[in-house]
Order: structure tokens, then C-alpha cells, then sequence
């Protein structure tokens, strides 16, 4: 045995890492060493330490090499340091590196390791690691999860008893029938009171657990042995090989779980191997401020069969509000304008509604501004409409008074997208196609990214955006001309440049990114604004959760166009898709997103309702809550009624119904495709109960109970006519059918309405929301108030 010469009493000095292992980018250069805490062999006085040469003599060649080294000791805090030669090189240099030395001072508990940041875990040998080490189960389970990650273990000396136990989640060996070696029964002293301490003969230990212990018959020569995934040493003269061999291993798992993901990123899109000539898309996917994988699918020329290819441009859709947003933070930090200015500083134009919309309101749709989509949906205009940003603004311009204080509630408006483009233009002269081009895309290398402000614009390598159709593939027209809020074009190549630039940013400083990526807030500076889609952020994306892995998402839908982007912060992974498929592409992005992010999700990819903790309600009990709710607020109502002994939740004007499962004799849980968590809650007002709707962690969603309002057919016919909207200079004519009320004309299909209460109607047109009529002191019908979550009191008077 080595004699301990000094032992050193050496403040916790962790490093935290955001990012998380994937199969993909295996982890990073970080090699985790395994210490004890043990000061004296078992219950005796004699002393003991961690052998200071088989920590410093891998320290060093890992750290000449690129690997970062951190210590865990299952106390964690300082160890005890024994076996120093104070006369040798290697030794006398780290006794005095502070930084190694405080690294031992300070070394982490088990807790408090993520097992995915390490490429390797090395036990370390001495007398001490005969204890607390190889029957610490949570020391144990990062050995196997950074084995079963196809990582490195390693042992060397009297560190091969931390491998005592290692078992896989099965209970099988980790190393069954492997080669192990340590410090041999053959070199101990049995006589020795020391060695009368030690828990157990390391050779036997690893025989017990199935491995096959070799040793030489000599120490000091650096016999070590590789097998597979395991290096394990005799003595500290193996030190210096076992950490090349082990670096070896590590490059050359990389390669290898490189190409293997590299084929599962693959099979996301294995639709198009053997169908080239089809609609496809473009993929891009990021980790650790690196593209780990681009490519093209597709075509992006059908008739000219044209693939695609990772420069193709696509159009992104709603995704572009991203890019005017952080034009105007760019403009604020360049000090050229305040989020306190007034709107109308730059916007003349904008009505004077007697109350300031500043540019903070229009970034964070708290504006009060009617959505000028939506009015364009409810004035008539078609898809295939040649619609311009004068025809946009033209729509914002006409309204005559805002929905409510700006600053004080939310709404889904783009309106503010479109104006803030104005206000890019009046501050700097370019249009924000132009300020784009110098002062973002060009800076960045985006050679293939454009705000397109003409629909008859010819762009290069586009591609084609289509629709599918039963005949096959159709041309789907974009025909607008406005931007702010859409028409951006860019690839796969110059995305990932994009979303480069938020992990290091060239341009726009990190605060910057930093407010992109954080919530708006209202007037108060505290309320977020939270629909079904996540919180909403300065960058016009949302925060919602993953299976309990918050993530930043958004997407766009354009024609036959359609992009997604997901970002999980925490794990510094991004993954997009842009497409021309003419169809939701969130499950490609999302699936490439898991392959790498890997086992991170604390909950399942889908709820198992089977297990769900709920409580038994009679057809009886669950029946008080039968009925119609309607939320006044954003004109939506929902039906609740038993069936087959359970209750069933319906979104009106629908025929779908889904099964609300009771927690609670008054909460329930909506069952769900997929992990998000939908909860129906009712609470008793008076004689009757009012409904709350919440999805994740979504705002609450308030529904009233109602009795329908029945009318007769003779009832209807006073509601009957023409109804013209002065602001929009659009009409609508109302008439019965078999169904009931309703409108069309020749540039909408036939809208219906559901009778809610007296004078107040359903629309069956999401844009219409719901209708009240409004009557004169004669009771005689006057008109109708459109209202909706992106419009509200806007008038139809009856001609």
C-alpha cells in the first residue's frame, strides 16, 4: 500500500450547463471524476485519501486535450488528498494549481450532477474509494446513464471497487463478461490491519457481478484494459494510456452516434425516399449554437423537377412577425425610438382615439386595434385578392373607436405587425424589406432571405408553393402584397443563420435577444398574455410546454407554404421545417426536436387516462352539469351533457365531443391525443355553475351558463334584411333557411347563426364571432354588433 503523506481540506464551485445530452451531439468534452469523502479506512484511525497521481496524471491529459474534468463525492464539498510525491513534476504542478485544487475543495454532490454532460465517468483510486462510493446508488445510476448514453466507464486502482455494483435498470451487469482490472487481492496486504477494513476484495466484487477480472503480476508496468465501453487500470502507472484510450473512445462514439442519428433524422422523413417528385420540405436543426443537421426533401419545382435543397427559399408565413419585432428592438437600442413613444408620432394617419397607443402596446397586441385580417374576412375579401399594405392599413384607419384602454387587456391582432412596419419606415427612410436587408439579413450571411412587398415579384430559387388536390397538385397563388406580419422569404441555411445569431449574437446585443425571447407584459408591467397557445413573447413566438420541457414555438401557414419552429431553451436545441406541401409540418420539426433532446421529458408523449387518479360519479351526479355555456368575451360557447355515464364537453356550432374525466366532483380532465393537459372546472354561482377552461398553463377561459333562446319561424323574419357597415362599406344580407338564420353573398360561403340569447346569435364564421342586435325604442331591429376575440362592436345598421 501507498503510505499518505498529506491530505488537503481544500467552497462549491459548480458550473451550470443549460444544454442537456443528445444522441446526436454526444454530450460535451466533459469527463466527471468519482472521489471519495473517506478520511480513515473504515471505523479505524488509520488515514486514508484519494490517490492524488490518479486524479492529476488524467486531469492532465484530458485537460491538454480539450475535456473539462469536474469531481463528485457522494458528500460532495472537500476530500482528502494522500499518495503525494512532492518530488515529481506532475505532482509538484497541480499541488499548486489553485484551480484544480479548489475544484477538489469543492467537489459536487451526486444531486447535483446531470449524467448527459459527461462523455466519460472515471473513478478515481486511493483508500478511500474503497467507501461510500460503490453502494451510492445515485453515483451508480450516472455511471449507468452515462453508459447506456454510449459513454465511457473507467476505473483505475482501488477506483474499480465503485464498480462493485453497476447494474442496468434490469438488473443485469454492465459489464457481464467483460475484462476488468484494479488493484488486485495479489498486492494487498491481508495481515494488515487496513485491509481488515475494506468492505469486500474488489476482484471478487466483480466476479460476483458477472465481470471477468484480469490483472498482471506486476505493478508498475500500466497494464490497463479496454473492453467495449470500459477502461479500467492496475495501478497509477496506467494513469497516462487509460485517458488516451479513453479520449479514443469518446471521438469515436461520436462518430458513430453522429451517423446513427444522422439515419434517425432520416427516417423523420422517410415519406419522400421513395417520392421525390412531391411537394417537400426543408429542415434545419441546431444544438449548442451549432448546425447539427440540414437538408431538403422534395421537390421545390414539380414540372421542372427542381429538389430542394437547403438554400430554397420558402415563404414563412406569421413567422415573419418575429423579424419585424426585432427590427423595432433594434431601432430602440440604436436609440432611434422608446416602446413609450406614441404610435401616432410616426403613424400621423392612425385615428386620435383620445387615449395613446404607444409602440410597446402595438408589440404586444394590447393595442385595442381590431385585427385588419379579420375585417378583411368580414368586408368580403377573398384568398385569392390581390390585398396590399395600403389595403391593410386602409382597414386599421377605419376604425372609429378602440376595443378597450390600450395597455390594459390582450387581444389576437396582427394590426400592430403591420403598423410597426410603418413605423420602421418613418424612423429610418427604408422600408423594412430595405432597413432588413442592411442592418439583418445581410450582416448575417442571409443571402437568401426577403420581405417580398410586391406579389408579382419574381424570387429566385423559390419554391413553388402548391395544394393538394384529388387530381394531384395544384398552384396555390399568394396574391397579397403586404408584410410586417407575413411574406418573408428564406431557407433552411439562412433560418439556422438566424437562429445562430441568438446564441451569439453579431447582430443586436444579448440583452436584446434577451427581450425577444421575453413575455409582454400589460400596462402594470406584471400580466402576460397566455391563450391556449403558450405565453406570449416579444418576438411574436409563445412559451408553452413539451411534456413538461418549456419550449418556444410558433408557425406559419401561407398559401401551400408551411413552417414550424420549436425551440427548447433549457437544452439549447432548435429545430425548424419549412415547407410547400400545403400542410402542417409540426410533427416533422417536433420529431427531429425529440431525437436529439433524447430522455429529457418528465412526462409521457401521451396522457394514459387508464391511470389517471379520478373519483366515481353517478350519471346523476355528473348530470348537474348538463347544459350550454357561453363566454361573452370572446363570443364562443360549448355544450355539457351526459352520455353513456359519462360526460361529454362539445364546442358549439361542432360535432365533435370529448370525455371530461372527474378529478373532482367539480374539476375534470379533457381526454386528449398527445400530453396537453385541458381541465374543466365548474364552480356554483347562484342556481347555476359557471365553467373555467384552462389548457396547460393557459389564462382562464370563463363561460356563463344559458338557457338557448328558442324562435319560430315568424320569430326569424324580423331579423331579416340587409345590415351595411359604413366603416368597411361592406353588407351582409340575413335570410331563413332550413337551418335557420342566415348570410351569404357572392364572395362567402353561407354563414349560420345559432341563437344564444335574445338578439344575440352565434356566427358560424370564426370572424364573425357572435352578432347582437340592437334595437330602437319601438323594439324595431336597427342594426348588429359584430364582436369576436379580434374584433369588437363593430356596427351593421339595416338599411
Amino acid at each position: 500500500m501507498f503510505k499518505v503523506i498529506s491530505k488537503f481540506r481544500l467552497p462549491l464551485l459548480i458550473s451550470t450547463c443549460l444544454c442537456l445530452f443528445s444522441p446526436f451531439v454526444f454530450s460535451q468534452n466533459k469527463i466527471l471524476f468519482v472521489v471519495s469523502n473517506q478520511d480513515y479506512y473504515g471505523t479505524s484511525k488509520i488515514k486514508t485519501g484519494n490517490h492524488f497521481g490518479e486524479i492529476i496524471v488524467p486531469y492532465d491529459v484530458f485537460s491538454k486535450s480539450g475535456f473539462t474534468v469536474d469531481f463528485v463525492s457522494p458528500k460532495g464539498g472537500a476530500v482528502p488528498i494522500g499518495y503525494i510525491n512532492a518530488s515529481d513534476s506532475i505532482h509538484k504542478k497541480f499541488l499548486y494549481n489553485n484551480f484544480l485544487m479548489n475544484k477538489l475543495k469543492t467537489t459536487m454532490k451526486p444531486t447535483e450532477v446531470v449524467a448527459e454532460n459527461y462523455s466519460a465517468i472515471f473513478y478515481g483510486g486511493g483508500g478511500a474509494a474503497m467507501y461510500g462510493v460503490a453502494e451510492n446508488v445515485i453515483i451508480q445510476n450516472l455511471a449507468r446513464q452515462i453508459f447506456l448514453k454510449n459513454g465511457v466507464v473507467s476505473a483505475i486502482c482501488h477506483g474499480t471497487a465503485g464498480l462493485a455494483y453497476l447494474k442496468d435498470e434490469a438488473g443485469t451487469s454492465l459489464y457481464k463478461a467483460k475484462k476488468i482490472t484494479g488493484f488486485s487481492d495479489k498486492f494487498e496486504d491481508k495481515q494488515a490491519e487496513y485491509y481488515k477494513t475494506f468492505p469486500f476484495s474488489i476482484d471478487q466484487a466483480i466476479k460476483k457481478n458477472e465481470g471477468n477480472f484480469v490483472h498482471s503480476d506486476k505493478i508498475g508496468e500500466g497494464f490497463y484494459v479496454v473492453d467495449g465501453r470500459f477502461v479500467t487500470g492496475q495501478d497509477p502507472s496506467a494513469a497516462s494510456k487509460m485517458a488516451s484510450e479513453i479520449i479514443t473512445l469518446i471521438e469515436k462514439n461520436k462518430l458513430v452516434i453522429q451517423q446513427e442519428s444522422i439515419r434517425n433524422l432520416d427516417k423523420v422523413f422517410s415519406e419522400w425516399d421513395n417520392a421525390k417528385a412531391k411537394p417537400g420540405v426543408a429542415a434545419g436543426l441546431l444544438k449548442e449554437g451549432q448546425i447539427v443537421y440540414i437538408k431538403g426533401f422534395g421537390s421545390a419545382d414539380i414540372n421542372n423537377e427542381i429538389p430542394i435543397n437547403t438554400d430554397t427559399k420558402f415563404q414563412i408565413g406569421a413567422m415573419a412577425k418575429q423579424f419585424t419585432a426585432f427590427a423595432i428592438l433594434l431601432l430602440e437600442e440604436q436609440g432611434k425610438l422608446s416602446l413609450s413613444d406614441d404610435a401616432r408620432k410616426y403613424i400621423p394617419q392612425l385615428p386620435d382615439f383620445g387615449t395613446k397607443i404607444n409602440i410597446k402596446h402595438l408589440l404586444s397586441q394590447s393595442s385595442g386595434l381590431q385585427d385588419f385580417l379579420a375585417l378583411k374576412e368580414i368586408a368580403g375579401w377573398q384568398e385569392k385578392d390581390v390585398f396590399t399594405q395600403k389595403d391593410a392599413l386602409d382597414l386599421i384607419f377605419r376604425q372609429k373607436e378602440l376595443d378597450y384602454e390600450p395597455g390594459t387587456k390582450f387581444s389576437q391582432t396582427s394590426s400592430g405587425l403591420i403598423l410597426l412596419a410603418e413605423v420602421v419606415k418613418q424612423v429610418t427612410g427604408q422600408t423594412l424589406a430595405e432597413f432588413s436587408q442592411e442592418f439583418i439579413f445581410q450582416p448575417l450571411g442571409m443571402t437568401n432571405t426577403l420581405f417580398c412587398d410586391d406579389n408579382e415579384m419574381i424570387i429566385p430559387n423559390v419554391a413553388i408553393s402548391y395544394q393538394v388536390s384529388k387530381n394531384g397538385f395544384k398552384n396555390n397563388l399568394i396574391n397579397h402584397s403586404i408584410f410586417g406580419t407575413t411574406n418573408l422569404y428564406t431557407s433552411a441555411a439562412d433560418l439556422s443563420r438566424w437562429y445562430l445569431n441568438f446564441d451569439k449574437p453579431k447582430v443586436g446585443s444579448k440583452k436584446l435577444i434577451e427581450k425577444l425571447t421575453s413575455p409582454v407584459t400589460l400596462n402594470d408591467g406584471k400580466t402576460t398574455f397566455n391563450p391556449t397557445s403558450g405565453r406570449l413573447l416579444y418576438g411574436q413566438q409563445y412559451v408553452h410546454a413539451k411534456r413538461g420541457v418549456p419550449k418556444i414555438w410558433t408557425y406559419g401557414l401561407e398559401g401551400g407554404y408551411a413552417s414550424n419552429i420549436f425551440i427548447f431553451p433549457n437544452q439549447n436545441v432548435t429545430s425548424f421545417v419549412l415547407g410547400n406541401n400545403n400542410r402542417y409540418n409540426g410533427s416533422l420539426a417536433m420529431n427531429m426536436a425529440i431525437e436529439v433532446l433524447g430522455n429529457v421529458f418528465p412526462q409521457p408523449a401521451s396522457i394514459d387516462f387508464s391511470k389517471l387518479k379520478r373519483i366515481k360519479m353517478t350519471p346523476q351526479q355528473l348530470g348537474v352539469y348538463n347544459g350550454f355555456y357561453w363566454d361573452n368575451e370572446r363570443m364562443s360557447g360549448r355544450r355539457v351533457f351526459v352520455k353513456n355515464d359519462t360526460l361529454r364537453y362539445q364546442v358549439l356550432g361542432t360535432a365533435t365531443e370529448s370525455l371530461l374525466v372527474p378529478i373532482t366532483d367539480k374539476k375534470f380532465q379533457m381526454v386528449v391525443d398527445g400530453d396537453d393537459v385541458i381541465m374543466v372546472e365548474f364552480r356554483k354561482e347562484g342556481d347555476y355553475f359557471k365553467m373555467i377552461y384552462t389548457s396547460g398553463e393557459s389564462d382562464q377561459y370563463a363561460y356563463e351558463y344559458y338557457n338557448p333562446k328558442t324562435y319560430s319561424t315568424t320569430d326569424l323574419n324580423e331579423f331579416s334584411g340587409t345590415y351595411y357597415c359604413r366603416a368597411l362599406g361592406a353588407s351582409y344580407t340575413l335570410a331563413q333557411n332550413e337551418k335557420g338564420l342566415f348570410t351569404s353573398n357572392k364572395n362567402q360561403s353561407i354563414i349560420n347563426f345559432t341563437p344564444i340569447h335574445s338578439d344575440l346569435f352565434l356566427s358560424s364564421a370564426r370572424n364573425l364571432g357572435g352578432i347582437r342586435f340592437v334595437r330602437d325604442k319601438q323594439q324595431k331591429i336597427t342594426g348588429f354588433y359584430i364582436n369576436s376575440d379580434k374584433v369588437k362592436n363593430l356596427l351593421f345598421e339595416k338599411i
